[in-house]
């Protein structure tokens, strides 16, 4: 049953401040439509695709950042291809948003740091296990030390995965927002402009 009350933008700077606001708004709160996206690398030539948890986002600075162990084919993925890819759905509002930028990998400097910290425990615990991901297992296992499938989750469990944590931070340069509108579908494409410092929209066919 078409929502009649549901908003339609006419206004692309207004498009772009929502995108931004929602994605925003996303980093920190468990349960938006995208808090989980969908982070596309380059492997052997290929798209691959994975779902993450958006750790933090900043429209000023045109930055979205996840955590990953270092020792992830997407980690390798972008040491070969930094240029990555993010995707979006919201059913409830019927907007999809496709983001596309370059990724840089942080093991141990400032934006790591700044990421590890601000993170939970129980976020940050599955790090602390020996077989970097992917490796092959007897049994379905997390692959975790037992110790640290105790609780409570110590100190020493979560300092034991610093060692594999990175921070992935992506600079957005071109953003795509499409509208499933009960009274008709309409889509916006943004591209950075360098020499402006601003997105540059237009309105294009769904």
């Amino acid at each position: 049953m078409p929502d009649a009350s549901m908003k339609r933008y006419t206004n692309l700077e207004s498009v772009l401040n929502h995108v931004w606001s929602e994605i925003e708004a996303a980093s920190q709160t468990r349960g938006h439509p995208y808090r989980q996206p969908t982070f596309g690398t380059i492997h052997d030539g290929a798209p691959s695709l994975r779902t993450v948890v958006l750790r933090r986002a900043d429209a000023g600075d045109r930055t979205l950042q996840f955590h990953s162990d270092r020792r992830s084919q997407k980690v390798s993925d972008i040491r070969n291809n930094s240029e990555v890819a993010w995707h979006g759905w919201n059913q409830e509002a019927k907007e999809q948003i496709r983001l596309h930028g370059t990724a840089t990998i942080h093991l141990d400097d400032d934006v790591a740091t700044s990421l590890w910290e601000s993170q939970s425990p129980s976020s940050l615990v599955v790090y602390a296990r020996p077989p970097a991901p992917g490796s092959e297992l007897e049994e379905p296992e997390d692959g975790l030390r037992p110790a640290v499938k105790t609780e409570p989750i110590t100190d020493a469990d979560v300092a034991a995965g610093r060692q594999y944590f990175a921070a992935i931070q992506t600079v957005i340069h071109e953003m795509e927002w499409l509208h499933l509108h009960p009274d008709g579908h309409y889509r916006a494409h943004f591209t950075y402009q360098p020499e402006r410092q601003a997105f540059e929209g237009s309105w294009v066919v769904p």
